[in-house]
């Protein structure tokens, strides 16, 4: 990385993520995983094979020390896990010792039963106090404590993405608020250096600007743009840091990484791959404003010009910012600046040294005195001086004096030079390690390096000391970095090895000194290592004897450079004589479409770890016996011409094996049991495997693949200790009862199993069994009775089956919570019990035969969630299911079903907080849902025979009335006025931004949609405009209110009206054509500033369904008696799908986080409306809105319209203040200290 580690951001995760595996791995954890991925935030996710033993990983541990945010799942197995239990003692404890922000989630779980241990919690715990009576109470009581904590909870979100998407802008905003501020700490010299960098950028500037940093290596060009980055990033739509431009592109292709800035611009992962892009994608990088970092560019132009031809093009306000060591790049590609990072100066300097050679420890003057003449040598250079701080750190005086004689040796001072006397001081062991780092292992995984060596400790006691001294650094990802500048030493070092002869060098990495050895077969015993990319090579042809000389050889990669884990092109590597000899010193073999059909007869693989034969053309590996007791990885996957596989009897330690598309395999070996330590088994895809043998037990934990095994007709029998067991789209026909000897079974896939026909009754006896995936079983028409209670088993999937009944002792699945039946379509009756559970969801097609709800749904108390979807035949509601018994739910689906009229008794369903009846065919609703108090979310769009809205309750928060063709009116407006206490503007003046560290992400806006109600004609639109500002005000209250209710602080953004049309309405004070607009505010006016009334118009699309995501960023320029103070704020407005003609989008914004400063005498607020889509705002109006005192009402105001621009004045005057003056705040007026206390 061409960056300074001196200046670098310590390496470490932004966000660890705490949860249950069985429960949320595959699903809620995984995308919320993919959306911070998305987002690029640095996260941890663990691996269970981190969690053996009894105590947390130390890796985990350290994990959670280095990350800046813990975000805890709470689901209902949370508790049972010794690991998740913990690990959450862990994040408590550096939370109180560092400050770590912990956010809590609960999935699924009532807070209040993981707050006192009820449930489930409780059930663990009566575990717990069997197996680790002495450290239940410290459990008891951090489970407590971070319940506590301001978070998360899933019932409260309509949809699951909608929950994710809060959290990572959570987690987006608070990060970006650490960077704020802790983004210069602990940096010598580098505010200064951020300042000039930001000038030149010119960010108050509309035009699109390219600035260059330039520098020689190791002088902090990569740390001045990260800082940068993430502190200016938030004012842009779409940003990219690309760090390491030259290495990538080296590795992946200069399209790649192009098309890797484009996916991290527009937040998706797009793979283009070729020179040109569509114009689609090109048309959406137009619109957006965006900043783009290019990291370490090198001299070749061609590459820079490829770059540049993708990211060109952005709209006004863009930003793209390079670093290179080459002056020229800048000027090839046209930077309008060029920012040269100068060395430090000699006080910056020597603060750098001493900060790494003393740590926390006391200087002492000696020492301090020969600090001084060692700082002279680095000549300024930061990552010098933190190497050679580094190599210092806890030595004696000595040693400082000896380290000073080496340094005033050299002749002629250089960074090389300098840097080297580091290298020196290694030991034999650890040099090795550098070497092989700089030459082969830079950016790969920690794990890899360690595991084809033979002594994986020793490889991780050298890697703290290279840490430790400041020559390599961990990425977030477990990845080896190393500065170019180190790099580059190392390599120097081995080609000094022999300086006119690669094939007398240890180590051999590039192609073109490769390619010489190969084929002029000048290889010695001096080389230990050959790693060749294949791409960049023409055609060789090997002699048999290539190796032969090469008696030391440990490591041999030939490999292609991936893209999308498709190799990009073929092999250029031909043994047409065939191979005679590998030395037999082997640890790791990589042989990238391997030519022949087995290896070298004579190959001894004795001291093997890993083999990869990715793609040849192999038959069997070697013929015969071989031992191979060392060996762990076998991949020999897309080889398919494969027959048989490796005779296993004397590999003891196997660990993983990979035959994935081996399509001519037929035959496996019976030696493949009795391994203490393998892990995986992958045949996926081995098309000719038509059985396995039987009786193989596996003794360690272990998942099997027999995916896309087509021939394959018979159910494995085996038994041992097999986790996981996946049988996708295989020809099996029955699941036998042997099945029953598989008692650590979790997860159990027969997906698309399309000849399956029979289950044994014996499945039901596994009582580890948490997820059963049987949809597309076309055959399967029945299941056996679930005799057997089977406590865990949570997650069932039966979609696309041809099932017609459910047994009558479902019941006994007591884990599952949720069941889940899509399209099938012969299920034409389900058990009463099913209502037993707490979740049950049919998601049916059309026509499905489903008519009537089963009558178990009355009186089932527990019920909480209830779906029907996709029922067409459901044409009624029987109006005593809804009037008894239903009590307790929460949430009601009937989407796409037939119904035709909802019964007043929607309203006894006292629970509901989320219904959908989308897709129906009613006219209108009762007036009882008035009555349903806690009803959050109501989907309406689509039902084509709806005409009018009656008054809604005012929990309501989400409206979704689009495509309703007939409605011809908007729901009744409350006739009352209402008032809103003045308590809430206080805590809005506290609450309404990012400031927290323990301050979870909750809206507390309502929303209306009515996009595509095309029946809304002219004179209906007319209307609703007009009696807009009176919905507006009521929904501005109505969000004020719920603002207040709520227990924990949140952001408040404000009510949403979406509705056909083309016209802002007139009541709106401040109107222009475009997106942007200003306002002048007269002097002391803002005192009773509420907040402004927004409105955008947004054109039609051209595209079919075209999403929207249009926001409003707007600033305050304040003039005051002490100068000018600038605030920004940006708010999202919504994203949302338009379609066929125009629409306004109407909302409200408060304003309470501005601050206004007491000496206010002039305010000017400007407003930009933006869209990160194909929709475009055609023009916008804004209105400011006033909190005026209620006079019968003490401490209670009412929102008042600014509707003519002069009114501004008129309440400045009857706020009782003049330029020159100023009153005591009234008791009836809201006072800035109310409404804009910091």
């Amino acid at each position: 990385m061409a960056s300074s580690s001196s200046l670098t951001v310590q390496s470490k995760y932004e966000v660890f993520l705490s949860f249950r595996g069985e429960d949320t791995r595959n699903g809620f954890t995984s995308h919320l995983a993919a959306a911070l991925h998305r987002k690029q935030i640095q996260f941890f996710i663990d691996d269970e094979e981190l969690k053996k033993g009894d105590e947390i990983s130390p890796a985990i541990s350290n994990a959670i020390e280095t990350s800046d945010i813990s975000i805890i799942i709470f689901s209902k197995d949370y508790a049972s896990s010794k690991w998740c239990q913990n690990e959450l003692v862990k994040i408590l404890d550096c939370k109180k010792m560092n400050g770590q922000i912990v956010i809590p989630v609960f999935y699924q779980v009532d807070p209040s039963d993981v707050r006192n241990q009820r449930g489930t919690f409780e059930k663990a715990f009566v575990h717990h106090e069997n197996n680790f009576p002495d450290k239940v109470q410290k459990w008891r009581d951090v489970l407590t404590e971070a319940s506590n904590f301001s978070g998360y909870d899933s019932t409260e979100s309509r949809k699951e993405a909608e929950l994710v998407e809060k959290i990572v802008q959570d987690i987006s905003k608070k990060l970006e608020d650490m960077y704020d501020t802790t983004d210069s700490d602990g940096f010598i010299g580098l505010n200064s250096r951020i300042e000039e960098m930001k000038s030149l950028l010119r960010l108050e500037s509309h035009d699109v600007r390219i600035v260059g940093i330039w520098g020689m290596g190791g002088i902090g060009k990569t740390t001045i743009a990260s800082v940068v980055f993430h502190q200016i990033s938030r004012d842009f739509q779409g940003k990219c840091f690309m760090a390491n431009v030259r290495e990538q592109s080296n590795k992946m292709g200069v399209i790649h990484v192009r098309d890797e800035v484009i996916s991290q611009v527009l937040g998706e992962n797009l793979k283009i791959g070729t020179l040109t892009i569509p114009q689609n994608v090109r048309k959406r990088l137009w619109r957006m404003k965006v900043l783009i970092v290019l990291d370490d560019v090198h001299d070749e132009f061609t590459q820079l010009e490829s770059l540049a031809n993708g990211v060109g093009g952005f709209s006004p306000g863009s930003r793209i910012i390079i670093t290179t060591r080459d002056k020229r790049v800048l000027d090839k590609c046209g930077v309008n600046s060029v920012y040269e990072v100068e060395q430090l100066t000699y006080n910056h300097a020597l603060e750098l040294f001493c900060r790494k050679a003393f740590r926390q420890n006391n200087r002492s003057r000696d020492l301090l005195e020969l600090s001084q003449e060692v700082v002279c040598y680095a000549d300024g250079n930061p990552l010098a001086l933190e190497v050679l701080g580094s190599s210092l750190y806890h030595k004696s005086k000595q040693q400082w004096k000896d380290k000073l004689n080496n340094l005033k040796l050299i002749s002629e001072p250089s960074i090389y030079k300098v840097l080297k006397i580091s290298y020196d001081e290694l030991n034999s062991e650890v040099k090795e390690i550098f070497i092989d780092i700089a030459c082969f292992f830079k950016g790969e995984d920690i794990d890899f390096m360690t595991r084809i060596h033979d002594d994986p400790m020793s490889i991780h006691d050298g890697l703290n000391i290279l840490v430790n001294k400041s020559l390599i650094t961990i990425s977030d990802e477990n990845e080896l970095q190393m500065h170019d500048l180190l790099q580059e030493m190392g390599q120097t070092i081995v080609r000094q090895e022999s300086a006119r002869e690669p094939g007398k060098r240890s180590r051999l990495w590039d192609h073109n000194d490769v390619c010489y050895v190969l084929k002029k077969n000048k290889g010695t015993d001096k080389v230990e290592g050959i790693f060749l990319d294949l791409s960049k090579i023409n055609d060789i042809h090997l002699n048999p004897q290539a190796f032969a000389n090469m008696s030391n050889l440990r490591l041999l990669k030939f490999y292609m450079p991936k893209h999308n884990d498709i190799p990009i092109m073929s092999s250029k590597l031909h043994l047409d004589q065939g191979l005679e000899y590998l030395p037999e010193e082997l640890r790791y073999l990589h042989w990238h479409e391997y030519s022949l059909k087995m290896l070298p007869f004579d190959f001894e693989p004795e001291n093997l770890i890993e083999l990869n034969l990715p793609y040849s053309k192999v038959e069997q590996i070697w013929k015969g016996e071989k031992k191979a007791f060392k060996l762990k990885y076998i991949d020999i996957s897309h080889s398919q011409q494969l027959v048989r596989m490796l005779d296993l009897s004397e590999t003891p330690n196997l660990e993983r094996t990979n035959l994935l598309n081996c399509r001519d395999l037929a035959c496996v070996r019976s030696s493949i049991e009795n391994f203490n330590n393998l892990s995986m088994l992958c045949f996926k895809g081995c098309e000719s495997l038509r059985s396995f043998p039987r009786g193989i037990h596996f003794v360690s934990p272990i998942t099997i693949d027999f995916s896309f095994c087509v021939n394959l007709t018979e159910f494995p029998q085996i038994s041992g200790n097999i986790t996981e067991l996946k049988l996708w789209y295989t020809a099996i026909e029955e699941v036998p009862s042997s099945i029953e000897c598989l008692t650590n079974l979790k997860n159990l896939s027969l997906f698309s199993c399309t000849r399956l026909k029979r289950i044994s009754a014996n499945l039901y006896k596994l009582k580890s069994l948490l997820k059963l995936y049987l949809n597309g079983c076309l055959s399967l028409e029945n299941f056996s009775e679930i005799l057997e209670k089977m406590e865990h088993l949570d997650y069932i999937v039966l979609e696309r089956m041809e099932i017609q009944e459910l047994p009558s002792s479902y019941d006994n699945v007591q884990g599952h919570e949720t069941q889940g039946l899509e399209g099938c379509s012969e299920l034409d009756n389900l058990p009463d019990n099913i209502c037993s559970l707490k979740s049950f969801e049919y998601i049916g097609e059309h026509g499905s035969p489903i008519s009537q709800l089963p009558s178990s749904v009355a009186g089932s108390n527990p019920l909480q969630v209830l779906s029907f979807s996709g029922c067409r035949s459901l044409v009624t509601i029987p109006a005593s299911i809804l009037s008894s018994g239903l009590s307790s739910l929460d949430r009601l689906d009937l989407r796409g079903c037939g119904l035709t009229a909802i019964p007043q008794e929607i309203g006894c369903l006292s629970s509901l907080k989320e219904l959908d009846i989308c897709e129906n065919n009613f006219e209108s609703l009762p007036a009882s849902i008035m009555q349903l108090s806690r009803l959050t979310y109501l989907y309406l769009s689509k039902c084509n025979m709806l005409l009018s809205l009656p008054e809604l309750s005012l929990s309501l928060k989400w409206l979704d009335a689009s495509n309703c063709k007939r409605l011809q009116s908007l729901p009744e407006i409350p006739s009352s006025l209402e008032e809103v206490d003045a308590s809430v503007f206080e805590k809005l003046s506290k609450h309404s931004h990012y400031d927290e560290n323990e301050r979870a992400y909750v809206s507390s806006s309502i929303e209306l949609w009515f996009t595509n109600s095309m029946k809304l004609d002219d004179k209906a639109n007319n209307k609703n405009l007009a009696d807009s500002q009176l919905r507006i005000q009521h929904m501005a209250i109505a969000s004020l209110r719920l603002f207040s209710e709520l227990a924990e602080p949140c952001i408040l953004k404000g009510p949403i009206i979406v509705l056909p049309g083309s016209e802002i309405p007139e009541w709106f004070s401040n109107q222009s054509s475009g997106s942007q607009i200003t306002l002048q505010l007269p002097q002391h006016c803002c005192q009773n500033l509420a907040g402004f009334a927004l409105c955008a118009v947004l054109e039609r699309s051209d595209s079919e369904w075209a999403e929207f995501d249009v926001g409003c960023r707007y600033s305050f320029e304040m003039k005051t008696l002490s100068g000018r103070k600038h605030v920004r704020r940006c708010c999202v407005m919504a994203s949302y799908q338009i379609t066929k003609t125009d629409h306004v989008m109407l909302g409200f914004r408060p304003c309470g986080n501005v601050g206004f400063p007491d000496d206010n005498l002039h305010t000017t607020v400007s407003f930009n409306f933006f869209s990160n889509s194909d929709t475009a705002v055609t023009c916008c109006g804004v209105c400011a809105v006033n909190a005026n005192p209620n006079e019968n009402k003490p401490n209670t105001f009412t929102l008042n319209f600014a509707t003519e621009s002069w009114k501004l004045d008129d309440m400045a005057s009857a706020s009782g203040t003049s330029d020159e003056e100023e009153l005591e705040p009234s008791p009836k007026r809201i006072c800035r200290d109310q409404i804009n206390s910091p």
